[in-house]
């Protein structure tokens, strides 16, 4: 408890010390969230949570479990949060498999198992504001970088989904994979005002996450870093800003590649911190996707330093 209040008297502190500072902070939180969260995430929200409540997931579950039960070991729902999570980005790997739990589609086991993988960058945000960048600091060839963004997750989800089949092997069937639970499904009236409700909530809650961790930015103004080392740290606590801060810094052309590529791996800590409300809505751990958000950084980061100055 003590410690808890003396971290609140530190941000209180903080805030009054450089109220204008914080004041840019939060706005450029909130503006992030407005413009290009919402627009971008709430109709693939929708969707989703649509499909999961009228039973169109088993559907898509079962025509994706035609291409991929031979790669990987999942159940038909688990197939369709794999495609969720890499097709519509973050956070919709977490909302999906979150979703899926809540409405007993996939054990724990399962559910834990696709949220080391499948919550990454979507390949909208990457497509339209990376590959930009990639091309202005002088990386034509961008295939390297959509492998290192996507190829090592869906490499990693392998390892993790033959893990998962070893040791949960009366779940799955190889030959026949099939839904874990028989579930009750809405109506289309009754799936959009449920969606429609709970993606609403989501999307405040996320955008207040964005908002209050970009304050965090104030604290690195308090320590002597320089300019560059404190747009390197900013892209840890929130992405879509810090990606911006990093391209528009004076750093050479790799170390703004190589910063950006293992900020997008990690996601940052405001995704964190939204990821965190998908899963414990649902009761699912948190510490099991931070240590393998960790482990793929690390891949990542490996991965980038051999690509941008080995090769």
């Amino acid at each position: 408890m003590f410690f808890k209040t003396l971290i609140s008297l530190i941000i209180i502190i903080a805030v009054l010390i450089h109220p204008e500072t914080t004041f840019e902070y939060a706005y450029a939180g909130l503006y992030q969230w407005a413009v290009k969260m919402v627009p971008t995430l709430f109709p693939f929200m929708m969707i989703s949570s649509i499909m999961v409540y009228s039973g169109a997931d088993l559907e898509l579950g079962r025509i994706l479990s035609v291409l991929l039960k031979r790669i990987y070991r999942y159940s038909v729902y688990g197939l369709y949060a794999v495609f969720m999570g890499f097709f519509c980005g973050f956070p919709m790997g977490a909302k999906v498999v979150s979703e899926l739990y809540e409405n007993q589609k996939l054990s724990k086991e399962e559910a834990i198992s696709l949220l080391g993988f499948c919550n990454n960058i979507g390949p909208a945000y990457f497509l339209g504001i990376i590959i930009p960048i990639l091309h202005a600091c002088g990386y034509q060839n961008t295939l390297p970088f959509l492998f290192g963004m996507y190829g090592i997750p869906a490499l990693y989800g392998i390892v993790l989904s033959r893990r998962f089949a070893k040791e949960n092997p009366g779940i799955i069937s190889f030959e026949k994979i099939s839904p874990s639970k028989p579930t009750k499904h809405l109506s289309l009236t009754n799936c959009l005002k449920r969606a429609c409700t709970e993606n609403t909530q989501s999307l405040i809650m996320l955008g207040g996450y964005i908002t209050f961790t970009n304050v965090f930015r104030i604290f690195l103004d308090f320590f002597g870093f320089s300019n560059n080392i404190k747009r390197v740290l900013s892209s840890f606590l929130e992405i879509m800003g810090g990606v911006q801060t990093i391209y528009t810094s004076t750093l050479y052309p790799k170390q703004k590649i190589l910063w950006i590529m293992t900020a997008l791996s990690f996601s940052g800590i405001s995704c964190l911190i939204q990821t965190s409300s998908f899963l414990e809505k649902a009761k699912l751990p948190l510490a099991a996707y931070i240590k393998n958000r960790v482990i793929l950084t690390m891949i990542s980061l490996f991965y980038y330093i051999v690509l941008i100055y080995a090769l």
